[in-house]
């Protein structure tokens, strides 16, 4: 990946995470970012939705002009799944999930956002697996990163089920690891960082 794209996707990644980050100011007041995951922020007819999901067409994106520039260095499989994740984060800002409070809503909207949200968690395991796999010798920090990325991506939705009180820390935490993943792998992208074939 050249450093001009480089740049353009931590630009994406930055924007995307400052609108999920603001997203609970624009909402309704009811919105709780430790219990409410960013998903509600992004809501069926909830005031401001559009912040969050600004922020998920703009995460979106900045994968998909990732994954797009690093064929040699991703290989097939990831730079496939990360495809899915992109393409997958576009698909939950269109189709929304229902608001935390009493609305009306559509169930059949809501649930394609749960299929969208949950193909974009299994293609980033596979994603930061593949790309993992074929990092070169030298890799060392970096393969930590790989594997908070992964661990947080299986423990953190254990969280969200199991403690639904803190739901929005837990998947605020979950992005904020993806958020990192990506913006690191754009500067080693960016330097052609050797990788095993």
């Amino acid at each position: 990946m050249d450093r001009i794209s480089a740049r353009v996707v931590v630009a994406l990644l930055a924007l995307s995470a400052l609108c999920v980050a603001l997203a609970p100011l624009a909402v309704p007041d009811t919105y709780d970012a430790v219990e409410h995951s960013v998903s509600e922020s992004g809501g069926q007819g909830v005031p401001g939705a559009w912040v969050a999901r600004s922020g998920f067409v703009l995460l979106g994106l900045a994968v998909l002009l990732e994954a797009s520039r690093s064929a040699r260095a991703w290989g097939p499989w990831g730079r496939g799944a990360h495809g899915i994740y992109g393409v997958g984060m576009i698909a939950v800002a269109i189709v929304s999930h229902r608001a935390w409070y009493p609305a009306s809503w559509d169930a059949v909207e809501d649930s394609l956002h749960s299929v969208a949200a949950t193909a974009v968690g299994f293609a980033f395991v596979v994603g930061v697996i593949s790309v993992g796999v074929r990092r070169g010798p030298g890799a060392g920090p970096v393969r930590v990163l790989d594997t908070v990325a992964v661990v947080a991506s299986v423990l953190l939705p254990l969280v969200m089920i199991t403690w639904p009180s803190v739901e929005g820390a837990a998947q605020r935490t979950l992005f904020a690891v993806g958020y990192t993943w990506y913006a690191v792998e754009a500067v080693l992208l960016a330097r052609e960082v050797p990788r095993a074939g």
